[in-house]
């Protein structure tokens, strides 16, 4: 089998409604990917999710996926507090990780990880699945080819309700909160366009007085010639939005976050205005069907077959904890303390 040829094998561990709505789908169609298992803590839970999808092996343990030698890699959709104890565990197994986001509940957590994985040579990599959409790779070029100037200002809001009982999210000690599960989106963004240092930052939370979660979180990031802001939330109506402001124009994506599979989506660029804004001169740029959870995993697998480097390596991940970690300080928030062990 010569190198194109070549497939990386995929397990997934846990059955949490990410994989079963999105990965695992999307697994199935990736070139260079084969979904081969699936765990969770029952095998009968396994067991019902690979019949359903189609997996050819279920384990009533993750230890059990993990010491299959016909598993090259695995997606971690777990709940927060366990992304670090378990790619640390696989990484021990000889598997390279695909990990949800966010990949760690601190930093200091995340350069543990880092360097864990780099000890046996292990990619594990954090899914910001939005970055591989076309509609971004079409966004970075105009940026980079002066579309709108430099750029000055980002502004994002991610929202969602969460409505299921006993979800994770509304658990403090797990890492819940809307800055952990929809702001990380909002800081990778600011930090891919503007940088990974603002000069400032500034947050506030609003808390379940039961929980302690933040459920909506506002920020601002102070680049000094540039700004971004984002309001995330985990009780407001569903929306996804993104506005790129540059010197002489703007860009915004229609669906930037999540678009779905099989929606086409597109790239608004509105330039030459003056005081008003039907005086802009208004591009729409429509971006073909795409799912950017399969060309994640095809990334992901490339590195894996070429050797690496990752598509988004831990570095990133780590400067990505560090300015969410200012943000809560900001806010006056005190990140739950990680896990030892699973």
């Amino acid at each position: 089998m010569n190198d194109s040829q070549a497939r990386v094998r995929f397990g997934i561990l846990g059955t949490g409604l990410i994989a079963q709505n999105h990965v695992i789908p999307a697994l199935h169609g990736a070139a260079r990917c084969d979904l081969v298992a699936i765990a969770s803590r029952t095998v009968q839970k396994a067991q019902d999710v690979a019949t359903t999808f189609s997996i050819p092996k279920a384990y009533g343990s993750y230890d059990e996926l993990l010491a299959d030698p016909e598993i090259d890699a695995v997606y971690l959709p777990l709940p927060n507090d366990l992304h670090v104890p378990w790619t640390k565990r696989a990484a021990d197994a000889g598997k390279h990780v695909l990990c949800e986001k966010p990949i760690a509940l601190t930093s200091a957590e995340a350069e543990g990880l880092a360097a864990h994985c780099a000890d046996r040579n292990i990619i594990a990599m954090e899914a910001f699945m939005y970055r591989f959409h076309p509609a971004w790779t079409a966004v970075r070029g105009l940026i980079a080819d002066g579309a709108i100037g430099k750029l000055t200002d980002v502004g994002i809001w991610f929202s969602f309700r969460t409505t299921r009982a006993g979800d994770y999210r509304l658990d403090y000690n797990a890492g819940g909160g809307a800055l952990y599960d929809v702001g990380c989106y909002a800081v990778n963004a600011s930090r891919m366009l503007l940088g990974d240092e603002p000069a400032n930052v500034l947050g506030v939370g609003r808390r379940d007085p039961e929980t302690g979660v933040d459920l909506t979180f506002s920020g601002i990031l102070d680049y000094g010639d540039a700004h971004a802001t984002f309001t995330c939330s985990m009780e407001q109506e569903p929306r996804h939005d993104i506005i790129i402001h540059g010197s002489g124009g703007w860009i915004v994506i229609a669906d930037p976050f999540n678009c779905p599979p099989e929606v086409a989506t597109t790239v608004t660029i509105g330039t030459g205005g003056d005081h008003h804004p039907h005086a802009s001169n208004i591009e729409i740029l429509t971006v073909p069907t795409a799912n950017q959870y399969g060309l994640q995993a095809t990334a992901l697998a490339d590195a894996i077959l070429s050797g690496g480097p990752s598509p988004l390596p831990l570095e990133d991940s780590i400067a990505n904890m560090r300015l969410l970690e200012r943000l809560f300080a900001a806010a006056g928030i005190q990140p739950p303390d990680p896990r030892s062990d699973v």
